[in-house]
């Protein structure tokens, strides 16, 4: 079958039919022989990279141009102190007082030739090469959960067959048992009934002689055999009262094992995990990158503006990887999860089955989950679709704070522990005692081996604790009405004070506590904070004011 015509873009906007032959990858075109010729000569357009219609056919990649932040512009600088691409609007409002903003065509030049490229391109490759890796040990863990499955249920046969062979064993000792006692209990009866049969006879022999005698005999002849068969007679009702007494009516009586009830299962079947075995380690230029972008702390928040929630209080917020801020409002109207950009637009919204308090994202996915404090659930969130999916019911009072490490979910509830539910069963594996009454917030810190948990105790000791995962305190912090928290690149502690109107920072340590946002910053009734994924910008939420803040962090 015979290829589709490329047709020329240029000319089809002018309502010709021209047949392409080469694509600029600068105007994403697809060009004409005349329209090739125009595009070399126009001094503008004589840079412009021009390339075969073959090379392109079955490559067809387009650069985003479009600002994510604000609809309608277009990427047309480079800032050097953010290391990223920018907007005119974004030049005007977030990036004023950076040092280093160049046009993107200034910032590129040398881009072929720089280190960049050789770097971008050693860690495609590198993650091309983990990729194919992880998709080979991703078959062989698709066949290994086949292959467990088939030994799972021969084990069961297994044990079905041991049963039987148990049960009828225990039926043949049974058999034998009643085989005994009927033999027992007939040998009794066979004797008592000689007994009862010998002693009829003798009354019998008894009865007839004193017919006999009153019958045929004489007075003296009666009254002489009277007074001989009275103590014999005596002696026969004494024995038989006797006997009477010994005799028993003996039968049989089973009682069955209510195997039904005390036998629940055969065994109990479980998930097991294990980490990937596919190594992966950025490269060393990357590391260092990151670092260098991530490790500068905030020492000063500019409000750069406030968003205005009409109704119902944000509780919750987590910001993705592509730095879209994922909020939860306590309300069970429609709409109580929505996604805004990183500088405050709605993009939309979903409405979970219940009253949403704490979320998380599920690392490595693009789900995110959230507690239903009135449902005493879970529910994920698609982070793409911004839709809702499986609902697990949960064990736990008042789901509040919530947080996610590996397979597993820390829940928060409202006396003071932290329940830690599977994230695929649903099944509560293990309770951590934290304090007395609300976790309003868990927050999660994996590094290396060094794992840890972050909680929020509303009330009660108000306390801000770090845990190991085990449940063992490293440290409190008393703060009042602390609510929800976030942690900077250097594992600083970011606390929303509820009920002093202040956001506090505690060092790693827990030992050094600064008040670095107060009410007269505009905070009133804080509740939950984050910060983006380059520690750029601040989110607070404020029920007394029924907003949320964005600071320019610097």
């Amino acid at each position: 079958m015979a290829s589709k015509m490329a047709m020329c873009d240029p000319c089809s906007r002018l309502n010709k039919s021209s047949e392409g032959i080469r694509v600029c990858t600068d105007c994403e075109d697809v060009l004409c022989t005349d329209c090739v010729a125009i595009h070399s000569a126009v001094k503008i357009l004589a840079t412009h990279h021009l390339v075969d219609l073959s090379v392109s056919a079955e490559n067809e990649f387009h650069i985003k141009r479009d600002c994510s932040d604000h609809e309608g512009m277009y990427f047309e600088f480079y800032c050097s102190d953010h290391d990223c691409l920018i907007c005119r609007t974004c030049m005007a409002n977030t990036h004023r007082t950076c040092g280093k903003i160049q046009p993107i065509d200034v910032a590129a030049k040398g881009c072929k030739s720089s280190a960049m490229v050789e770097d971008i391109t050693k860690e495609i490759t590198s993650l091309l090469k983990a990729t194919k890796e992880l998709v080979v040990d991703r078959q062989e863990n698709k066949t290994r959960v086949g292959e467990i499955k088939a030994k799972i249920l021969k084990q069961t046969a297994k044990i079905r067959q041991d049963i039987n062979g148990h049960l009828d064993q225990l039926e043949k000792k049974l058999i034998f048992e009643v085989e005994t006692l009927d033999k027992t209990i007939r040998e009794k009866a066979c004797y008592d009934l000689g007994e009862a049969d010998k002693r009829q006879n003798d009354i019998k022999d008894m009865w007839q002689k004193v017919v006999f005698f009153t019958k045929h005999g004489s007075e003296s002849q009666l009254f002489i055999h009277l007074n001989t068969i009275k103590p014999d007679v005596s002696k026969q009702a004494q024995s038989f009262q006797y006997l009477m007494s010994c005799l028993e009516s003996n039968d049989m009586d089973f009682e069955a094992t209510d195997f039904i009830s005390v036998i629940k299962s055969f065994g109990s079947v479980k998930i097991k995990s294990s980490s990937c075995t596919v190594a992966y380690q950025p490269p060393k230029h990357l590391q260092a990158q990151t670092r260098e972008i991530f490790s500068k702390v905030p020492s000063t928040f500019e409000l750069e503006k406030k968003v205005e929630i009409p109704a119902g209080r944000i509780t919750g917020m987590v910001v993705t990887n592509d730095n879209k801020l994922i909020l939860c409002k306590d309300g069970i109207d429609g709409n109580n999860v929505s996604m805004w950009t990183e500088t405050g637009q709605h993009i939309k919204s979903c409405t979970a089955d219940g009253r949403p308090f704490g979320i998380a994202i599920v690392p490595g996915t693009n789900e995110g989950v959230v507690t239903l404090s009135n449902a005493k659930s879970i529910q994920f969130i698609n982070l793409t679709t911004v839709t809702t999916g499986r609902l697990i019911a949960i064990d736990v009072s008042c789901p509040n704070g919530v947080a996610v490490i590996r397979d597993s979910v820390y829940v928060g509830s409202n006396d003071g522990k932290v329940s830690i539910i599977n994230l695929t069963s649903g099944k509560c594996q293990k309770t951590l005692k934290i304090g007395r009454t609300f976790i309003t917030a868990v927050i999660a810190f994996v590094k290396d081996r060094d794992e840890r948990l972050y909680c929020c105790e509303y009330g009660g000791a108000n306390l801000v604790s770090c845990i190991k995962l085990d449940g063992t305190r490293v440290f409190s912090c008393p703060v009042y009405g602390p609510m929800t928290l976030a942690l900077d690149s250097k594992g600083s502690l970011y606390v929303t004070g509820y009920d002093s109107n202040d956001l506090h920072r505690i060092s790693p340590d827990g030992k050094v506590d600064d008040i670095i946002l107060k009410n007269s910053d505009g905070l009133n009734q804080p509740l939950a904070v984050a910060f983006n994924n380059t520690y750029t910008r601040l989110y607070i939420s404020n029920a007394g004011a029924k907003n949320v803040m964005i600071f320019n962090c610097k």
